[in-house]
């Protein structure tokens, strides 16, 4: 299990270079849109078929929810748990891309196309790392690989979690990683140290049964639009400060060990106001405010007519959509409960409240014996150290694999800066998907040396 059988590995994957670009463009061009359910199942087939054609015991488990598709190969110690999600978000608008969303094109070194980075070139490397392994050894390893992925990570894997909680014993490990996101503000490799908790929330406001003309009734009927919109306004300031009363109760505080190591990062991994294409940052200190601070985010309001010209209507209902970020020491359950009581003290016991996701938040130490594994692997494929990035925002099971069963946990990022994940033109670097299959790799390599 030495360099050289390292090195042949990744010798290995530069041969295979062509064929894991094909997988890549045939997996993206499956739509598995978890929101809609639109090719879930026939997606899920097609990830389980190459599963089974790398000798991985292949199962798809009925969850509830959209399904997982589990799989097993190798004995002996560790357990790594594999975990990713071959759903992807709705494609957005479709004349926003320059190729269509679920026809995958390269351009300039990369693949574009919906999913290509989030998730499914990062769950492929995972993948096609066990292929190099095999080419090479000729057996499966000789550690035990479990492979988890989620159909519905991008709603939020209400399902999912509520299984791997009901069956403790196909999940549990040594140690869970994910290769997920993007670097952010990095131009190079990174480690996420934590993950964020995520609360999705929705507001409704009803008025009337049916519209009516705005300019004879709008004086007197009750107007959602305006109704929510307050409600909305009510929760935060102008500088980005939640109004809720106990908002911040509980929420921890960064050390002064993570504080310095965003101080490290890059000068530009927020950057200025104008990269944005606006004028000044809510937030004095917007680091602090990506890194670790809770916050509300509203994501957008939908009610009565919004369409050309003039309609003059009081609306029948509206709602707005809301993005609630949290951290270790707050729970999900008790921020739902502050936020309707802060709605009913400030006299919007009218609107309607909905939690649409909660994930909690996970987090490990930045001299973990994982961040350390992946970070070795990582700095043998790159030729440098991987930056810690001390959070990233939330979503999937992650607690229900940290918190739960109390499994070490780490997400590490293989798409670069640019990804663009969740928007049009979402792309991944060639280079980098072929550096993300060898760190998987070499991270192979390193716990079977460990286990021998």
């Amino acid at each position: 299990m030495g360099a050289s059988t390292t090195q042949r590995a990744s010798d290995r994957i530069d041969e295979l270079r062509d064929a894991f670009v094909a997988g890549l463009a045939t997996f993206v061009s499956q739509p598995s849109v978890s929101a809609t359910g639109e090719g879930i199942r026939d997606c899920a087939g097609w990830l389980a078929g190459q599963m089974r054609e790398l000798g991985i015991a292949v199962e798809v488990l009925e969850t509830g929810g959209q399904p997982l598709v589990y799989g097993r190969i190798g004995q002996g110690a560790p357990r790594l748990v594999v975990y990713g999600h071959y759903d992807v978000q709705p494609a957005g608008p479709l004349d926003a891309w320059v190729t269509p969303p679920f026809e995958p094109a390269v351009r300039d070194g990369a693949m574009y196309g919906r999913g290509v980075g989030d998730n499914k070139g990062q769950l492929l490397a995972h993948l096609y790392a066990l292929r190099a392994w095999l080419d090479v050894h000729g057996e499966p390893p000789p550690f035990e690989l479990v492979f988890v992925f989620d159909g519905e990570e991008e709603i939020g894997s209400p399902a999912t979690e509520a299984f791997i909680e009901a069956h403790p014993e196909r999940f549990r490990g040594d140690y869970v990683v994910c290769a997920d996101g993007s670097t952010l503000g990095v131009p190079g490799p990174a480690i996420f140290l934590a993950i964020r908790g995520l609360l999705y929330l929705e507001l409704t406001a009803r008025g009337a049964p049916a519209g009516w003309a705005s300019g004879s009734y709008g004086g007197f009927l009750p107007n959602p639009v305006q109704r929510v919109a307050a409600a909305v306004a009510s929760l935060v300031d102008a500088r980005g400060h939640v109004l809720v009363e106990g908002f911040y109760a509980g929420a921890a505080e960064p050390t002064d060990e993570l504080r310095a190591l965003g101080a490290a990062l890059p000068a530009d991994f927020v950057g200025g106001a104008a990269a944005y294409g606006v004028e000044r940052f809510i937030h004095e200190r917007p680091l602090d405010a990506m890194l670790f601070e809770p916050h509300i985010s509203a994501c957008g309001i939908d009610g009565g007519y919004t369409g050309e010209g003039v309609m003059m209507t009081v609306p029948a209902a509206a709602r707005a959509k809301l993005d609630v970020t949290f951290v270790s020491g707050q729970s999900a359950d008790a921020l739902v409960d502050r936020i309707r009581e802060h709605l009913d003290r400030h006299g919007f016991e009218d609107v309607e409240l909905d939690a649409l996701m909660r994930c909690g938040p996970i987090a490990l130490e930045p001299r973990h014996e994982l961040v350390e594994l992946v970070a070795e692997a990582s700095a043998s494929v790159w030729g440098e150290r991987p930056v810690l990035i001390p959070s990233i925002a939330g979503g999937g099971p992650f607690a229900a694999f940290a918190e739960t069963l109390g499994v070490p946990t780490l997400v590490v990022p293989y798409a670069q800066h640019d990804l663009h994940e969740h928007s049009p033109d979402e792309h991944l670097r060639l280079d980098w998907y072929r550096n993300g299959i060898k760190t998987s790799a070499a991270l192979y390599a390193r716990l079977a040396a460990r286990g021998a």
